[in-house]
């Protein structure tokens, strides 16, 4: 029976220590620049206000960075309007993407990408290279995908297109983020953004753009709800009663919310690579992991860090 134990409890030591969490300042100062966009892969048009609104907003506007916000999907379903055929619909959610996009200073950029109309949003012709092309055009600083534990396809599918565009692209240095949404929480929160309320109430305007969805469900009053509960858990995870490592930097600083993300790394131990492909993708652009579990063949050692793929090497869809 002891035996027993021991497995089961070998299989949490190796899962790594107690987590911590940082505010994700930290580590995104460093990564956006002038040509290095913070970016956010939004599979519908209002998972980027619902995810990161304050985030965005307080780079693309209060820091004058660059903000992407990728729509990838511009679809006419859950559009309760049925007054409207499938194209004003498609319209509709692309007009409300893109006025989110102003509200919060952000670049709209929509893929579109024909996977929408197809089973399973398996990629039809083109939009493979459709997003190879972007990342070796646009080389993101940052990277915010939807977490690996997502219960839509479509946003799990969003995460693998993201994958794929990384090792196409090369891009080593890409700080990949996995951020909250409500079809899938994050597993492993690691990293913190607090706002206050007026940036709480940028977030609730943001979410507003988007009117279609809005009538279905309150996102709204669903995030207010959600940020001010993870700003009360995030004092109880940082083990004290202010934010670690923020008293001494801010101490007039007040915030009523938090948006939560998990940085990415490469955890062979933790994660199962067959299951993530984002894992598989760090694991690659690392040189932990051959391009195809067949192939032992690598990246090419071309392939610059700033994102610039060879002529010859074409797009490596993700696993």
């Amino acid at each position: 029976m002891q035996a027993v134990f021991e497995q089961m409890i070998r299989v949490v030591r190796d899962t790594g220590s107690h987590g911590q969490l940082e505010d994700v300042r930290d580590r995104l100062n460093a990564v956006v620049k002038d040509d290095r966009p913070l970016t956010i892969l939004c599979p519908h048009a209002d998972d980027g206000a619902i995810t990161a609104a304050c985030l965005l907003h307080e780079y693309a506007v209060r820091r004058r960075l660059p903000v992407v916000e990728v729509l990838v999907f511009a679809g006419e379903r859950n559009v309760a309007a049925p007054w409207l055929n499938d194209q004003k619909k498609v319209s509709v959610r692309e007009s409300e993407f893109r006025l989110e996009c102003n509200v919060l200073g952000a670049e709209a950029v929509i893929w579109d990408l024909n996977a929408y109309r197809n089973p399973g949003y398996e990629p039809a012709p083109g939009d493979l290279e459709k997003v190879a092309d972007w990342f070796c055009t646009r080389t993101p600083g940052a990277l915010i995908v939807p977490p690996s534990s997502d219960a839509h396809l479509a946003h799990r599918m969003t995460r693998a297109y993201a994958a794929g565009g990384l090792v196409a692209a090369g891009l080593r240095d890409t700080l990949v983020l996995s951020g909250w949404t409500p079809w899938g929480p994050l597993s492993r929160p690691n990293a913190y953004f607090t706002y206050d309320g007026e940036a709480e109430r940028t977030k609730e305007w943001a979410i507003h753009c988007h009117a279609s969805q809005v009538l279905l469900t309150d996102y709204t009053e669903f995030c207010t709800h959600l940020g001010r509960a993870y700003a009360a858990l995030t004092r109880e995870w940082a083990e004290g009663h202010t934010i670690t490592g923020r008293a001494h930097k801010r101490a007039s600083e007040s915030f009523v919310g938090v948006e939560l993300f998990e940085i990415e790394t490469y955890n062979p131990s933790l994660f199962d690579m067959n299951r993530d492909p984002i894992q598989r993708a760090l694991g690659i652009l690392n040189g932990q992991l051959p391009v195809n579990p067949a192939d032992s063949s690598c990246l090419s050692s071309s392939s610059s860090q700033t994102g610039k793929r060879p002529a010859s090497e074409s797009p490596v869809p993700a696993s």
